[in-house]
């Protein structure tokens, strides 16, 4: 069964021909955050996590997409997906193609935000205790100009086992492959899911880790943080975490990109 369901008027846009593996897919994310995460006063880095994990999946569509269209700059609006480099020669993504999966206001169907107010309210939380998200954009766009961006602050009375940069190092390799992994083959076999599906799917994921942990992780604090965390990850630098995968270069018609893969079998 799925952990979450559109209403039946706005259907997923892997279904009905992948809910089944998508399904399967986002059971197996789950799994992977909770077991990593069991450990006691898990509650902080698991909504830490999974935020992470959908703020580098929406990197990772931005990226797939901007290789589709790098010869349709025409279709390219401006700051789509910039590259900034920071004093410290550390390279950052941003632009309103990674941000669109995780905000609202930038035409996007499922937007991480959606999901998380969503569970949120499911789970107690008022609209005037909503937490700030301006103010969260302010931090991330401030810290990613100073040294060591990659920290959050933790809710009041817990703590973070590690930076979502760290965390990321560590479930990412697994949650690729869970996205991408075949189907069982006892059931019958359905098209792959695209890189443009992977940030919803973590966002439901996230949405329902909301409610398992509502009762030791006030919702508004984790919100606040899971968004936080979504924002830092989609920033990062793909070489520190999915190394090899992804070759990214200025150039005059804007952000050059190749994914590794596709180049070694074009190649």
């Amino acid at each position: 069964m799925s952990l979450a369901r559109a209403a039946p008027s706005q259907l997923y846009p892997w279904e009905p021909e992948s809910a089944t593996r998508a399904s399967l897919a986002m059971t197996e994310l789950r799994q992977l955050l909770v077991k990593r995460m069991s450990h006691a006063n898990a509650a902080a880095t698991l909504l830490s996590a999974a935020g992470a994990l959908v703020g580098f999946a929406s990197q990772n569509a931005a990226l797939e997409q901007g290789e589709l269209l790098a010869q349709r700059r025409d279709l390219v609006a401006p700051k789509s997906l910039l590259m900034f480099k920071s004093k410290q020669d550390e390279r950052f993504l941003l632009g309103s193609w990674i941000n669109a999966p995780l905000l609202l206001g930038y035409g996007h169907a499922f937007p991480l935000l959606g999901f998380l107010a969503k569970a949120a309210g499911a789970a107690g939380l008022r609209a005037a205790d909503f937490p700030d998200i301006n103010a969260i954009e302010r931090r991330v766009a401030a810290a990613i100009k100073e040294p060591g961006f990659g920290p959050v602050p933790a809710p009041e009375g817990h703590r973070l086992a590690a930076a979502p940069r760290d965390l990321l190092r560590a479930l990412w390799p697994g949650a690729r492959k869970a996205l991408g992994a075949p189907m069982p083959v006892h059931l019958p076999d359905e098209p792959a899911l695209d890189e443009a599906h992977w940030p919803i799917l973590l966002s439901i994921v996230t949405g329902r880790l909301i409610t398992l942990t509502k009762d030791v992780l006030e919702p508004g604090a984790a919100v606040a943080l899971a968004l936080e965390s979504a924002l830092v990850g989609s920033r990062l630098d793909p070489e520190r975490i999915d190394p090899g995968r992804w070759q990214l270069a200025p150039g005059r018609a804007g952000l050059q990109i190749a994914k590794a893969e596709r180049y070694r079998r074009v190649g």
